[in-house]
């Protein structure tokens, strides 16, 4: 437990977000991972320990690259299981910001907690805690508008010479989530800004709601290991095909990623499918955003991943589409190599 502890405060420092900006205030949603099992802390508090593993992530996300003011998205984190007291424990680091020279962006420090309950020889449950500590900052002095491209100005109420509020803003924050699994199934349900923290840098109030989050997947194994242990050992080979499930609601939001991932050791693949057909936005036929296509590779407990997202949607003649590259390393405990005759099994989730 001792070595997995230090391994733990190796700090894997990265970041995250997702901020629009608008007159009258500021308005913002959580932002997203296509590659959601890549970044397991960032969707679920729960999946801290899970892997029964030291594991490091970091992931990169670089969305609607043919905007000035596309979102830019890094995060970083680090989990450990601790066999002794049943629980895992995680750092995660995520910052969001535009790649516009002016703007907002966000960074969050988030310590993760989840308990590991055995249900039966073939079920297990997991409960987990996030508290975090967010810092917004805004600076305005890089962004342009109109009257800076018109000689005449005197049509303009308010001209650029107006203060800006350039300024800092920090709060803490809570999520919590619930997750239970068998070797080839798994289903969790989380909620994040359980505070539901005000992100107004200024004067007025704008709250950001409670995001929802509900994982389901199962794992459909062509080839199974003959023992636990052969699949923590050199020359196994995995082929599986693994639908996905995910849905998300935040306010007025709703989300669902439908697709699957097929393995064929080393190699991964992933399609999915990013829309909610039966709730249509106003004035439109369908409720559709993209399509995502992954390729990754894992190498003993190291994988990693890269997928983009076609977008579907209307916006789709200007995105230019969104990357995202993810790495995973697992790092096996001495119980992973076989030292130790009692283990107990990790979820069955894709490290992508």
């Amino acid at each position: 437990m001792h070595t997995d502890f230090r391994r733990f405060l190796v700090v894997v420092a990265c970041i995250w977000g997702n901020i629009l900006l608008i007159p009258k205030g500021l308005q913002a949603q959580d932002p997203q991972f296509s590659q959601y099992y890549a970044a397991p802390l960032f969707t679920n508090p729960a999946f801290a320990g899970s892997t029964h593993q030291t594991r490091l992530g970091l992931n990169y996300r670089n969305q609607w690259t043919n905007l000035e003011t596309n979102f830019v998205t890094y995060s970083g984190g680090v989990d450990v299981f601790l066999e002794r007291i049943n629980s895992g424990i995680g750092l995660l680091i995520t910052q969001d910001m535009t790649a516009a020279s002016g703007g907002v962006q966000s960074t969050d420090i988030g310590i993760q907690y989840a308990y590991e309950l055995a249900m039966s020889d073939r079920w297990t449950a997991r409960f987990g805690m996030q508290g975090s500590y967010v810092l917004r900052s805004s600076s305005f002095a890089g962004l342009l508008f109109g009257d800076q491209f018109v000689a005449n100005q005197q049509n303009f109420a308010n001209p650029t010479a107006e203060a800006l509020p350039d300024g800092n803003l920090g709060y803490f924050n809570l999520a919590a989530g619930g997750l239970v699994y068998d070797e080839y199934f798994w289903i969790g349900l989380s909620a994040h800004n359980l505070t539901r923290p005000n992100q107004t840098i200024g004067a007025g109030q704008n709250r950001l709601p409670i995001r929802y989050t509900l994982q389901v997947g199962r794992k459909i194994v062509f080839e199974k290991a003959a023992n636990w242990r052969d699949k923590y050992r050199p020359g196994y080979k995995e082929i599986s095909l693994t639908p996905t499930l995910l849905y998300k609601h935040q306010g007025a939001f709703d989300q669902l990623d439908l697709g699957l991932y097929y393995t064929y050791s080393p190699i991964v693949f992933g399609l999915w499918y990013r829309g909610l057909l039966f709730k249509a936005p106003e004035g439109t036929l369908l409720n559709q955003d993209a399509l995502v296509g992954l390729v990754g590779m894992r190498v003993g407990g190291l994988a990693l991943g890269y997928s983009y997202d076609l977008t579907i949607s209307r916006l789709s003649p200007a995105t230019g589409g969104t990357h995202e590259l993810s790495l995973v390393w697992n790092i096996p405990s001495a119980e992973r190599r076989g030292v130790k005759p009692k283990v107990r099994k990790g979820n069955p989730c894709p490290d992508f």
